[in-house]
């Protein structure tokens, strides 16, 4: 035997073992998001179904290849090859996912076998009450599923929730400033949520979760930077589709000049710039018909204040056309005379004057603010401040009568409403005037006042009639004055129609002149009362014949001395001091003080009188101690001391105590009382 004979030559593995060591150098297994596969030469296989098929016979071919004398492997062995590939591709880094692959697996997951052409869209267009607009589009890489909206992320950390219900950009509202409101709706449950948010709101996410949380927007704070940047593109892949449409911020005349809002989608949405106005604007509304409103006012025809007070309801769109300043109508005078009722029909013109709504505003309740928001929320509509005597703060009054005629708030900073404007009739009340609070003589001519009892002093037939109409307004209200509105705003189209109409208001304001300073600057308000009456009547919203010129003239031409409230304050104090001169301290031995306390004392320059006492005298009279006091100064009736803060306000003592006291000079006291023996 040869050596070449005896020596054994190498063992040669099987083919299944080469086969596997061939493949792993040709092939790269990897891993998608939800299957492995193997790559070579820039194709891929995976291995279920076909594509197996197809694997396993490119494993023949490179066989055949790399060995092309030996036959092919066996089925078995390539089978076992190829699940021996699959665990190492299942092993395999993860690769980067692919928008479209997370989409589909997004969609698994939800039982829907693959990425519909429209994203999820037809989910929420089948809908019978979907507020999606005609060609509305879902913006890549976004989708729509039936837990919410989802954002399918390219990073390869899967996909991202959006939102946790539908949530879409509808509509863009542009408001008279050319500031944007973008209309959202989201699903709550089986109904839609639609609010107007302000663009810079939806540009923050946090911001827009602070705002619209409490009223279901299905965003979480930590995932509204996702939401944020889901309705910019939303808008912007459909904002050929989306409508642009005006919204109002306050009721009344718009920016245009033609448009008149008097309540919500009437004609226009209305948005009021601050919430707490929200309920207010719910309350003007209708109810009933124009019909039955002149019904429920016919019992006023033998009581011109009452009437005048629904004239002053429908005056108030005149202020703009005529050009004037808004204006206070005060009714005063004593309680259960029917103040309120008068201004509930003022206030029935265009909204709900009932205790259960927004609409009347009280002085108890108000703040300098609250009123001024109150009054932006009108631009030719009537406000109602209801009962002075509750007012926490007199001084509150006296700001907000000398602050209706300038047709806007306060200047303020720090984001507090600032200069915020209105045009509107104010409507009044209280057991005194309101001018009694205001230490502004320049507000005196901006206020109209009423002093008669608004249904008369006959007792039981007086309040018959007041709780009839009251009943009736409560129930009928909100169409008199959109039905003048209406006639106005053709009056105004009309060839010199606003031209005719202030003409009119000219004529009116001469005839009401009168013969006094305060009469003339009073008159073109009155003149606007009268004009409101007149066209009332002749477009049928009032079952009234209009006033004369001799009823308008005794109700608002008062004489001179009775606007001069200082001066008429001032014949208060001599009255108290001769009514009470037992209680001046001096008076007698001083041993036995009156009950209720000294009220002062007589000092040499004349009566020293403690003011919290002359205080409460002149409140009990309808009069404002503050008020006055700046005219009595401005008259010299007041002593004062330079070295004293205010200078008006000078220590004395009356019964030994000393205190701060009111001194009115004896000479203009005595000079102001006419003589009556001759002397």
């Amino acid at each position: 035997m040869t050596d070449s004979q005896s020596a054994p030559g190498p063992r040669q593995m099987p083919k299944a073992e080469r086969l596997l060591a061939l493949a792993r150098e040709k092939y790269e297994p990897r891993r998608a998001t939800r299957w492995p596969y193997l790559v070579r030469n820039d194709e891929r296989f995976r291995f279920e179904g076909p594509d197996r098929r197809r694997l396993m016979a490119d494993l023949r071919a490179t066989w055949r290849g790399e060995f092309p004398g030996e036959g092919a492997p066996a089925a078995r062995d390539l089978s076992a090859v190829a699940d021996d590939l699959r665990r190492l591709a299942e092993q395999a880094e993860p690769d980067q996912a692919g928008p479209e692959d997370q989409a589909a697996e997004l969609m698994e997951a939800h039982g829907i076998s693959a990425v519909p052409a429209d994203r999820g869209l037809s989910l929420v267009t089948r809908l019978e009450d979907c507020p999606l607009p005609g060609e509305y589009v879902i913006p890549e890489p976004y989708l729509v599923a039936a837990d919410g909206i989802h954002l399918v992320r390219d990073d390869g950390a899967g996909y991202a929730r959006v939102a946790w219900a539908w949530l879409f950009p509808v509509a863009v509202y542009v408001d008279p400033d050319g500031d944007h409101l973008v209309e959202l709706a989201w699903r709550d449950g089986p109904r839609w949520v639609s609010r107007l948010i302000r663009r810079a709101v939806t540009k923050s996410g946090r911001k827009l979760v602070a705002e619209a949380g409490d009223a279901g927007l299905p965003v979480i704070e930590a995932e509204a930077r996702q939401a944020e940047r889901w309705l910019a593109a939303a808008e912007a892949a459909n904002r050929r589709v989306m409508a642009r449409h005006p919204v109002a911020r306050q009721l009344g005349w718009q920016a245009d000049g033609k448009t008149f809002v008097t309540g919500h989608d009437a004609p226009w949405r209305v948005e009021p710039r601050y919430a707490d106005q929200a309920a207010a604007l719910a309350a003007h509304r209708p109810d009933g018909t124009l019909a039955s409103w002149k019904e429920a006012i016919a019992a006023a025809s033998g009581h011109l204040v009452v009437q005048v007070g629904a004239y002053a309801g429908l005056a108030s769109p005149l202020l703009e056309p005529l050009r004037l300043d808004s204006f206070t109508v005060d009714i005063s005078g004593r309680s259960t005379r029917g103040k309120t009722i008068t201004a509930m029909v003022a206030l029935s013109c265009w909204a709900d004057p009932s205790d259960k709504s927004e609409a009347m505003h009280t002085w108890q309740a108000a703040s300098v603010i609250g009123i001024e928001k109150r009054l932006n929320l009108v631009s030719g509509l009537t406000v109602v401040l209801d009962e002075t005597r509750l007012v926490k703060d007199p001084a509150l009054v006296d700001a907000v009568v000398y602050m209706v005629p300038k047709n806007h708030g306060r200047p303020r900073g720090g984001g507090w409403p600032n200069m915020i404007p209105w045009r509107a009739v104010v409507v009044s009340t209280g057991e005194q005037p309101a001018t009694s609070f205001t230490t502004h003589q320049g507000a005196s001519p901006r206020v109209l006042s009423i002093c008669s009892p608004p249904f008369g002093t006959d007792g039981q037939a007086s309040c018959a009639v007041a709780e009839e109409i009251k009943q009736s307004v409560e129930t009928h209200y909100g169409t008199a004055g959109p039905a003048f509105v209406a006639r106005l705003q053709g009056r105004l189209e009309e060839d010199s129609g606003p031209g005719k109409l202030r003409a009119r208001h000219i004529e009116l304001t001469e005839m009401l002149r009168g013969g006094t300073d305060m009469t003339g600057r009073r008159a073109p308000l009155v003149a606007c009362l009268a004009l409101a009456a007149e066209l009332a009547a002749d477009w049928g919203i009032v079952p009234f014949h209009p006033p004369g010129i001799a009823d308008w003239s005794a109700m608002f031409a008062a004489d001179p001395q009775r606007d001069n409230r200082p001066e008429m304050a001032l014949d208060l104090v001599r009255e108290y001091l001769a009514a009470h001169a037992d209680k001046m301290c001096g008076s007698n031995d001083g041993s036995h003080p009156p009950a209720s306390g000294w009220i002062g004392h007589e000092a040499r320059e004349g009566p020293a009188l403690l003011p919290e006492k002359l205080r409460e005298e002149l409140r009990r009279r309808g009069y404002e101690l503050d008020a006055v006091i700046p005219g009595w100064l401005e008259m010299g009736a007041l002593l004062t001391m330079d070295t004293q803060r205010p200078a008006h306000s000078i220590p004395r003592r009356t019964a030994g105590r000393l205190s701060r006291h009111l001194i009115f000079r004896r000479e203009i006291l005595d000079s102001q009382v006419p003589s009556t023996d001759g002397q």
